[in-house]
């Protein structure tokens, strides 16, 4: 969990094909479209993935490029406060991974 009690799962991207992270090539406009694909894609899989009692938890999960000058990273979370509890478990049940299953999941695809 990130300090401002975002829970997330990112996925990181390079410009260089050596850096082990998944690869982009193109201009900066095909990247960029790229990258709100892939992110919608994995909010997408992530809200299907995840528990239901209300609707809020699922509704509440977004997705953003980040890049603080380096390489971008697509994050995909929540800030419902219940959310570590569903996605990471607790001492008396386990996780469902929604975000990172449904990050995972969109990626292969």
């Amino acid at each position: 969990m990130r300090k401002d009690g975002i829970v997330s799962a990112e996925i990181a991207f390079s410009t260089d094909p050596g850096a082990g992270a998944k690869g982009l090539a193109g201009s900066a406009e095909e990247i960029r479209r790229a990258l709100e694909e892939a992110g919608r894609a994995c909010a997408e899989a992530a809200k299907a993935r995840a528990p239901v009692r209300t609707g809020r938890l699922r509704d509440s999960i977004r997705w953003t490029v980040v890049s603080d000058g380096g390489d971008p990273l697509i994050a995909v979370g929540t800030d419902v406060p219940y959310a570590a509890a569903q996605e990471l478990g607790t001492s008396k049940r386990p996780g469902k991974h929604y975000l990172a299953a449904g990050a995972a999941e969109a990626w292969k695809k």
